[in-house]
């Protein structure tokens, strides 16, 4: 549920006129560990445990509820942090699914610890091994087009 509200969840901890170094330190974790797990982009990262980025994303959302639960408390952001709060709590109510627990949100984090991606599973997930081969055929695409466009030069004789 919280992948949903991300977005505003950020969104807000950059409007803090003036944020705790605790609140830098997630929104600069939450950034970070996003990023190692690829945006969330990879499908089924969230959903499906034995997925390689399955506690790497776990990471970051954990993360992005503690950075709320900052925000609500901070003079600034707390009566928009407070409502955004409020409005993923009704959404994890009316949809049952949020409320499931997955076996990595238990695991606690550490902010001076990024959680990478299983990468030695990417060969047995079937959904790695499709992303794989679009980075791949993207990447010779686009060198296939650079390549295409330049003629190559002729000699002046």
């Amino acid at each position: 549920m919280l992948t949903r509200y991300q977005s505003a969840i950020m969104s807000l901890a950059n409007r803090q006129v003036r944020p705790s170094l605790e609140a830098r330190t997630l929104q600069n974790f939450v950034n970070l560990q996003l990023a190692y797990c690829l945006w969330g982009l990879v499908p089924g990262s969230i959903s499906d445990e034995a997925s390689p980025f399955n506690e790497c994303s776990h990471a970051y959302l954990a993360a992005t509820k503690l950075l709320l639960e900052r925000l609500q408390r901070a003079d600034d952001t707390r009566a928009k942090a407070d409502a955004l709060a409020d409005q993923i709590n009704l959404a994890m109510l009316e949809d049952a699914t949020a409320l499931e627990i997955c076996s990595n949100s238990f695991e606690p984090f550490n902010t001076a610890q990024i959680i990478m991606p299983m990468w030695a599973d990417m060969t047995f997930n079937p959904l790695g091994i499709l992303l794989g081969c679009f980075i791949f055929g993207a990447s010779a695409g686009g060198l296939a087009m650079a390549r295409g466009g330049r003629r190559p030069a002729r000699s002046a004789q």
